[in-house]
């Protein structure tokens, strides 16, 4: 059975996947290349899978980054997005130490000032992204990396993912869209 093919389009360090690009490579073999700007360098087809980890909420239209991607999935592939949740309550707490959303986040970035955000998507907007390039939802996840997370901070998220506000709980979703 052959090796299944996937795409790390972002990929910063991470190095999950057979094939990497990123805007700014960090080692030789991820290909330099802006998404939103230029053609992702692979055939029509070619990967399973198409993995794009925090990287949608940097692109100022990233309608035609996501055709892109799915331009090189295979019939049955799937595109896999990871984000910042919109909806997340600590976002919106005026007290957090975690404004990153009401600017400064770009100092903490490996690119700096070139480290900017332009927009916070909810589920829904997703979705829609994803339907809109062609792609059936398979799989909707809200998730949180808790390290370094005050004990407070996760009970409240906890909460909040028991109630009907359970979109709140989270600061991060991930979604899987497939190409028919």
């Amino acid at each position: 059975m052959p090796e299944k093919r996937i795409l790390n389009v972002g990929c910063g360090e991470d190095t999950y996947g057979t094939s990497f690009v990123d805007l700014y490579p960090s080692r030789p073999e991820v290909k330099k290349c802006d998404i939103e700007n230029e053609r992702l360098p692979f055939k029509d087809g070619t990967f399973d899978e198409v993995y794009a980890a925090f990287v949608i909420e940097h692109m100022k239209s990233p309608h035609k980054a996501l055709k892109e991607m799915v331009r090189v999935l295979k019939k049955g592939g799937r595109l896999v997005i990871k984000t910042d949740n919109a909806g997340y309550w600590l976002f919106h707490n005026a007290n957090s130490k975690k404004k990153l959303h009401y600017g400064g986040y770009e100092k903490l970035g490996a690119h700096g000032k070139k480290d900017i955000h332009y927009a916070l998507f909810t589920t829904e907007h997703l979705k829609n992204h994803l339907k809109a390039v062609g792609l059936s939802i398979k799989k909707v996840e809200y998730f949180t990396q808790y390290e370094g997370m005050s004990k407070l901070i996760y009970m409240i998220s906890w909460v909040l993912s028991k109630t009907r506000f359970h979109y709140m709980s989270h600061g991060n979703i991930l979604i899987v869209g497939e190409k028919p």
